[in-house]
């Protein structure tokens, strides 16, 4: 699972630099959200907010980004 949500940070790093950064930033929520789900219940509720928190951030940008 781990190795998947490093292929799609890779390809939303991409994405943002090639194509929209806004499409990037959703992809790396997702990735975030794919890398954290498996240690999710294991973790320290710090942990469990930060990861919340990032995740919510990277959309929230997103969606406040300016279309093109």
């Amino acid at each position: 699972m781990k190795r998947l949500s490093y292929l799609i940070a890779v390809i939303a790093l991409v994405i943002s630099a090639a194509l929209s950064v806004r499409i990037g930033a959703i992809t790396l929520a997702l990735a975030l959200a794919t890398y954290s789900i498996p240690g999710f219940k294991s973790s320290r509720p710090l942990e469990k907010i930060v990861t919340l928190l990032l995740v919510v951030s990277l959309i929230t940008v997103a969606l406040a980004l300016p279309r093109r």
